[in-house]
């Protein structure tokens, strides 16, 4: 048992500190190289893409974000996806004397990815930025662009935020793979993206995007977007400083949490990345690994054994993802870890449990329905 565990332990430690401690310190490094080139990205050179529906209860913490900035953007274009609220009227009462402009989605066209190539079909600048309707930034956001070299592709950092103390648990696990992708992203490169703020040469995405091949699936632009420029070989970017972060929401129930994992799930196995379903399987494997060795030796009454190995694989944990947690202030968060740690095992059970049942839906719209 104790060679076991030993085993166990320095595949688990060394594969942690290879993602975490190499992999980070690597990004990071790239992260300031990207910040000493002289190409860089003018604002006046790109256009915002702001896709809504319904967003009256959940917009207004963006049009405050425009409106407090240092200084804006050549476009600001939003997407009206069939709304039937007050979100159009919101915009138009909190945004005057900015200059921008609000499209709406052809009648016969539904969806979120639609509505971005709408817009992106308006766009005259060089680059354009997708932001969510729901997120909020700080008022250098938009000038801290024009400090980035530039690139094909650059993942910017959407970071969720929680209101009650509950909520942190609804933000850790998105954490741990937004650290472990910002790693893989210093070693290889990143398996994941998120729509809310990314930022795209306009060029790249006329040439690579490869629409026809997922536009039955009513969400997950982003992964498709980071798939179709991985193929085709450009040049794809993290970027983490806080600086460039936007922020939005928990999910304000377990429900909405769940739907929302199966639905980033479901999206991210269907794209068929290679690398991202071996880290997957072999987190399953290194999962359940562990959780069976607990289980052995408490059913053997080596209870004091059984909690010192717990408590050496947390402390593992928390050392490791702790510069990636506070870099965007999110302690609290990090400081659930030991619980989440027990209550993972049972969340992934879950999710396989709710997996084939699961209907994507996305702003009320289930997959194929308009």
């Amino acid at each position: 048992m104790i060679l076991v565990l030993i085993f166990f332990f320095s595949i688990y430690v060394s594969s942690l500190f290879l993602l975490l401690g190499i992999g980070l310190t690597k990004q990071w490094q790239k992260e300031r190289s990207y910040l000493n080139s002289n190409d860089k990205i003018k604002l006046t050179d790109v256009a915002v893409i702001i896709p809504f529906r319904n967003e009256e209860k959940r917009i207004i913490d963006l049009l405050k974000s425009i409106q407090n900035s240092n200084k804006l953007p050549a476009q600001l274009i939003f997407v009206d996806d069939h709304s039937n609220d007050q979100t159009v009227q919101l915009i138009n009462e909190h945004l005057t004397g900015i200059n921008y402009q609000i499209l709406t989605l052809p009648e016969q066209e539904f969806g979120k990815k639609r509505a971005l190539r709408f817009g992106i079909s308006t766009v005259s600048t060089a680059y354009f930025l997708t932001l969510d309707a729901d997120v909020s930034f700080s008022k250098n956001y938009f000038e801290s662009i024009e400090k980035l070299s530039q690139a094909d592709l650059y993942l910017l950092p959407a970071v969720l935020i929680s209101k009650r103390w509950y909520e942190h648990f609804f933000e850790v696990d998105l954490l741990l793979v937004n650290a472990l992708n910002t790693g893989l992203s210093g070693l290889k490169r990143p398996i994941i993206a998120s729509g809310a703020n990314l930022l795209v040469r306009k060029q790249a995405f006329d040439a690579f995007d490869q629409f026809e091949t997922h536009a039955h699936i009513p969400s997950g632009d982003d992964i498709y977007l980071l798939r179709d420029f991985r193929n085709a070989n450009a040049e794809i970017r993290i970027f983490t400083q806080p600086e460039l972060q936007v922020t939005t929401e928990t999910p304000q129930s377990l429900s909405e949490f769940l739907h929302q994992r199966l639905r980033w799930i479901a999206k991210t196995g269907n794209v068929k990345d290679h690398l991202s379903t071996t880290l997957a399987a072999a987190q399953f494997v290194l999962t359940i690994a562990f959780f069976s060795l607990l289980v052995y030796l408490c059913s053997k009454s080596e209870f004091l054994f059984a909690t010192i190995i717990y408590a050496l694989k947390v402390g593992v944990d928390m050392l490791l993802f702790l510069p990636f947690f506070n870099r965007f202030k999110r302690v609290k968060a990090w400081l659930i870890l030991p619980i989440y740690q027990v209550l993972f095992p049972f969340y992934n059970l879950l999710i396989l449990v709710l997996l084939p049942f699961f209907t994507p839906i996305w702003k009320g719209r289930k997959s194929g329905v308009k």
